[in-house]
């Protein structure tokens, strides 16, 4: 009887043992199963964000070659080469774009030359060596005037200064652009007064330009003149 019951505590045993194990390794692969695996998306998580990164870094430098490139094309149409005659020799010179405070023109202007406003509807560009050479400059939009309107006030204005001759086409081709063109000049003894009257772009354009022998600058007033167009 003793040794039955011995025999049956050990089976007992055994069987405990053997849950007790089973469990342990039940236990044990849950874990596992709920430990977060290190999967390839998070191992290249790292790179992702390095990629970016130096996307982020390229980024400043492809702003500023744009910006460059802007600021060319900018230069590119706020500079004109303007070549001009004086004392009979050849010179080119750039010329930066100006605009009138009053009036509704814009110009390339010479170094050299001070654009300001003379009174209402009338500027002066003078020069910065004698203010007694200059350019009045007088426009007025094409739908509210005419040209022969404006060729009238000019021709009347130069004969009360003297006797006109007229300009040649030469001497005016720098306003070849020019829808309508007229000039005419009176001769001094050293000083000249030279009158042109001009439609382009929309506008009715008239000069008065005062010059000498010293300076001789008519040629590159003129050029200058030429560029002048709606703002």
């Amino acid at each position: 009887m003793q040794k039955m019951f011995f025999s049956l505590s050990a089976l007992l045993l055994t069987a405990v043992l053997v849950a007790g194990c089973t469990s342990d390794k039940t236990e044990e692969s849950d874990a596992q199963k709920n430990e977060p695996s290190n999967t390839p998306t998070e191992q290249q998580q790292p790179a992702s964000e390095d990629k970016a990164e130096e996307e982020s870094q390229e980024t400043p430098a492809s702003n500023e070659a744009t910006k460059d490139n802007t600021d060319t094309d900018t230069s590119a149409k706020t500079e004109q080469e303007v070549n001009y005659v004086q004392k009979g020799e050849d010179k080119t010179e750039k010329a930066t774009e100006s605009k009138s405070v009053d009036q509704g023109y814009k110009m390339h202007q010479l170094p050299g030359f001070t654009l300001s406003q003379e009174e209402p509807g009338k500027d002066m560009l003078v020069s910065d060596e004698n203010s007694e050479v200059f350019m009045r400059i007088e426009t007025v939009d094409a739908s509210q005037s005419s040209y022969d309107d404006a060729k009238t006030s000019m021709q009347d204005h130069m004969n009360a200064v003297g006797t006109t001759v007229a300009l040649s086409s030469e001497e005016l081709a720098a306003f070849k652009a020019a829808k309508n063109v007229e000039g005419y000049v009176v001769d001094f003894d050293t000083e000249k007064v030279v009158g042109v009257v001009f439609e382009k772009d929309g506008l009715i354009t008239k000069l008065t330009i005062h010059d000498n022998d010293e300076l001789d600058l008519t040629d590159a007033m003129l050029k200058m003149a030429s560029t002048i167009s709606k703002k």
